[in-house]
């Protein structure tokens, strides 16, 4: 079928009408109006490492610290953007929910495009990333947030008969640097299964439930766990991890190295 140059602009023309009715991508979007001198401001102090660290902040719940590391609980508001800000450490993280965040750099006036978090997603982040950013969608972004800090621990030696890095009955490698090992971890009902944890260690809880921890030679303890809550757990012990009662119980799991 031969089409004329007339013809094919006719069926074009309803398209173009549509199109023009669609709001420009990030109308809906706050500006962070910056003055140019606040802009200058910001890249200075971006550029004279002046910035704060990304928490505490609106939203930033502190859940555990210690000489290894912090974990937060980072709940982020639609349309609320954080301060520009560095993070000073290496940092995990585990995302609860879905959504959609954007970020901007230091003087910029423009935010990036919005970029999806999908629940349970456990990732890692390098120490000095710089921005600001903001949840463009309700819910917003909500994290479990493990700062890393600096201190190093030699892995114990294992003097037991139990196996090392058997934590769980479903458990996935995500991560794996000089830093740390991230798992992605679950405990059905089941009686755990004892092993030797090598390495100091945090847990922070996707799906919450009643935890058993039992160290050898030592009494089972049994806690209940929410989702976005977090343990420390020391390395050199042997244990036993299970769920404990009718849930699953699904965790990121940090070894500290």
């Amino acid at each position: 079928m031969n089409l004329t140059p007339i013809a094919v602009c006719a069926a074009l023309l309803p398209m173009l009408a549509s199109a023009a009715l669609l709001p420009a991508w990030g109308a809906d979007i706050p500006s962070p109006n910056l003055s140019p001198a606040g802009q200058a401001a910001e890249k200075a102090a971006a550029d004279n490492d002046k910035l704060p660290p990304g928490w505490p902040r609106h939203g930033a719940t502190q859940l555990i610290d210690n000489d290894r590391g912090t974990a937060w609980n980072v709940i982020y508001y639609m349309n609320e953007s954080s301060p520009m800000h560095r993070h000073p450490y290496f940092f995990a993280g585990l995302d609860l929910n879905t959504g959609s965040v954007v970020t901007r750099q230091p003087g910029s006036n423009e935010w990036g495009q919005p970029g999806p978090v999908i629940k349970d997603r456990m990732w890692y982040l390098p120490k000095g990333l710089t921005h600001a950013e903001m949840t463009v969608t309700d819910p917003g972004r909500h994290d479990v947030v493990i700062d890393i800090k600096g201190k190093n621990v030699p892995e114990a030696a294992n003097t037991t008969s139990f196996p090392t890095e058997k934590f769980a009955p479903s458990q996935a490698k995500v991560v794996d640097n000089d830093k740390v090992t991230i798992w992605d971890c679950a405990w059905s009902p089941r009686p755990g299964v004892m092993s030797f944890d090598s390495r100091d260690m945090f847990l922070a809880f996707a799906e919450g439930g009643d935890l058993s921890i039992q160290e050898d030679g030592q009494p089972v303890q049994v806690k209940h766990y929410e989702s976005g809550q977090a343990i420390f757990l020391p390395g050199g012990k042997a244990r036993a991890i299970a769920a404990n009662g009718t849930s699953t119980v699904h965790a990121m799991l940090v070894e500290l190295k």
